[in-house]
């Protein structure tokens, strides 16, 4: 359930910004990076560049949040980047993650500065914090 929520909405957001953006989907990544103020920052980014900082409301492409999607995904977010940061005895602001599309799935893609450090399916991260 939990992922396929995930899923639909990380796919609207980057189908929206690749007609935006006028590249194909699997052009375009949304990054996340960790918020000292307890959530997290997505970034829009056209092949692993920068393009703008975005809210989930953006991603979702919802004037509202009704159902409290992005109180789910925050939490999940945060634990998977403090995971990441933990395993790579790093910083977590210095960790991120790109989440992309990767054929008809969602893929997240691990960076500690610039260096990769883990790819994954959404499915697999979501197990691995136990949802």
């Amino acid at each position: 359930m939990v992922e396929g929520i995930v899923k639909k909405i990380m796919t609207t957001g980057i189908t929206k910004y690749a007609k935006a953006y006028g590249v194909p989907a699997n052009e375009v990544q949304i990054k996340v990076t960790n918020n000292p103020n307890g959530t997290v920052i997505y970034t829009m980014c056209k092949q692993f560049k920068a393009v703008e900082e975005v809210s989930f409301l953006q991603i979702m492409d919802k004037k509202m949040d009704l159902f409290q999607y992005e109180a789910l995904a925050n939490p999940y977010l945060k634990k998977s980047l403090e995971m990441y940061s933990n395993d790579t005895n790093d910083d977590i602001q210095n960790v991120c993650t790109f989440i992309m599309q990767v054929q008809n799935n969602i893929g997240l893609a691990f960076y500690n500065g610039f260096k990769n450090g883990k790819n994954v399916s959404l499915a697999k991260e979501l197990s691995g914090l136990g949802l």
